[in-house]
């Protein structure tokens, strides 16, 4: 008998984990044992499909791509044309975008928080059209609309913040977003979801949940039946008693026969309480000060997730962590200066490199990177664990690699710059470089060089010394670079 219940509970835990496996490869998400990730070849990734609207377009790289898939992430790029509006969306993942191009305003919907926005101006015909209404609304609907009157508030709503080319954006998962663009071109945004992350209780496929509009073509090219927006699924009766409408305003609200899709173009002026502009290139250091945690700057305000700062501008060359004015720049930011990424974990660097300069070999210790093209061209080679060069190419603007956790990698520019975006995977990632005054090979003993490589003591002190910078050198070889000319910061 004691046999026979062992091994009932031997079978039952088979089952158990048998069904476990099958769930998650029901779900889309790969095992994480075995050879899960298939990595011996990287390529450069471009967009494979284009979501088309009235005012603009989405363009979106293939998220079943092995690479794009090993890292968890859904990449897209979003194109909003002059007074364009792209409707309020939320996702089950967290997201991260960069401003490539334009400028524009954009809001996002915390539940739970108070409308913290409000226009107290009388609007011209507000009176008459509420009169109007009047008689199709219910009685909770008249006390309410007369307590907004009594207040002489015109419209109230959640923050409202301007966005420019630079600007890192962070959204968390089931926030609703939308953005309209203010400028005289298009606002070109460049958009990563990581679906893999904690707070995406689904499977590991991009989900867009929208709350206005619709997208006519369908949603990839496995899903092309038309999606509409989350209202639609309502009956109109239930959502009319929901918001004390009458039925033919409630079904307005399903879009039904609407073809425009999610990037709408508004028509006349865009009016919404928003504050003055900022100036182009202002000092950011009263948003995350140094100073001690109780610091005079602090009020307590800035640490609710209501009021909680979600983009901070990261092309400014005065908040550069490595400058050389010959070379290029990097920034960063990452928990320590947008305390909403530890939240979504998830970081950014932008990177600006002169032509004939070199990023210094490196690799992510602790996230995946996802590099964009934003200007330019220059080539990349990775590196694998095997020792293997699994990617030498030339990236060009619009174009994206994926560089793994672990993965060395170099970047060579030539004559032109080349700018670019890197988003990655981790809250604080961390680097590790190959070369230079911080690298792993300068860490180390000479004895061990010395011994490792087979070289001489000689050669091994040039191999940890030659290279005094930290991140950028010139891309040239055999001439040891002179202190004079290091100006890192």
């Amino acid at each position: 008998m004691v046999k026979l219940a062992h091994l009932l509970v031997a079978t039952f835990g088979a089952l158990l984990v048998l069904n476990g496996c099958l769930a998650r490869q029901s779900l889309g998400v790969p095992p994480q044992i075995g050879n899960a990730c298939n990595l011996d070849n990287l390529d450069v990734l471009q967009p494979t499909e284009t979501i088309k609207s009235e005012a603009g377009r989405v363009e979106y790289w293939d998220h079943n791509n092995p690479q794009i898939r090993c890292a968890g992430v859904s990449v897209s790029r979003l194109i909003i044309e002059q007074g364009g509006l792209y409707l309020p969306t939320f996702f089950s993942s967290p997201k991260i975008s960069y401003v490539v191009q334009g400028m524009g305003i954009s809001g996002r919907v915390v539940p739970g928080c108070a409308e913290t926005f409000m226009d107290s101006q009388p609007m011209q015909g507000q009176q008459q059209g509420q009169q109007g209404q009047q008689g199709q609304q219910g009685q909770q609907g008249q006390q309410g609309q007369q307590g907004l009157q009594q207040q002489g508030f015109r419209d109230m709503h959640q923050k409202v913040e301007h966005v420019r080319h630079g600007d890192v954006i962070a959204i968390t998962a089931g926030s609703s977003h939308w953005i309209y663009n203010t400028g005289d071109q298009p606002l070109v945004i460049i958009c990563l979801l990581d679906i893999a992350n904690y707070q995406n209780q689904l499977d590991r496929n991009p989900r867009t949940f929208r709350l206005a509009g619709n997208n006519p073509q369908g949603g990839s090219q496995q899903q092309q039946q038309q999606q509409q927006n989350m209202l639609s699924g309502f009956d109109p009766q239930v959502l009319a008693q929901a918001l004390k409408i009458d039925v033919r305003l409630a079904q307005e609200l399903q879009n039904q026969q609407d073809s425009r899709g999610n990037i709408v173009r508004v028509k006349g002026p865009f009016q919404v309480v928003r504050p003055p502009l900022r100036q182009p290139y202002e000092s950011e250091q009263w948003r995350h000060p140094r100073g001690p945690p109780q610091s005079p700057q602090d009020n307590g305000l800035e640490e609710t997730i209501c009021s909680m700062r979600t983009h901070e501008n990261i092309d400014d060359p005065a908040r550069a962590d490595v400058y050389k004015p010959n070379l290029g720049r990097v920034t960063s930011v990452n928990s320590y200066t947008l305390p909403i990424l530890q939240y979504i974990r998830l970081s950014a660097t932008r990177g600006i490199l002169q032509g004939n300069a070199m990023v210094l070999p490196k690799y992510n210790m602790n996230a995946n990177e996802i590099l964009y093209c934003t200007q330019g061209q220059a080539r990349i080679q990775v590196v694998n664990d095997n020792g293997q060069n699994v990617l030498d190419q030339q990236v060009q603007k619009g174009q994206l690699v994926v560089i793994p956790q672990g993965f060395a990698y170099v970047v060579q520019s030539h004559q032109n710059n080349f700018e670019w975006i890197s988003f990655k995977t981790n809250a604080n990632a961390m680097v590790s470089t190959l070369a230079g005054r911080t690298s792993a090979l300068r860490a180390l003993p000479l004895e061990v060089l010395t011994n490792a490589f087979q070289i001489s003591l000689e050669e091994a002190r040039r191999i940890k010394f030659n290279t005094l910078e930290t991140t950028l050198t010139r891309a040239r070889g055999g001439q040891p670079q002179l202190i004079e000319e290091i100006v890192e910061a």
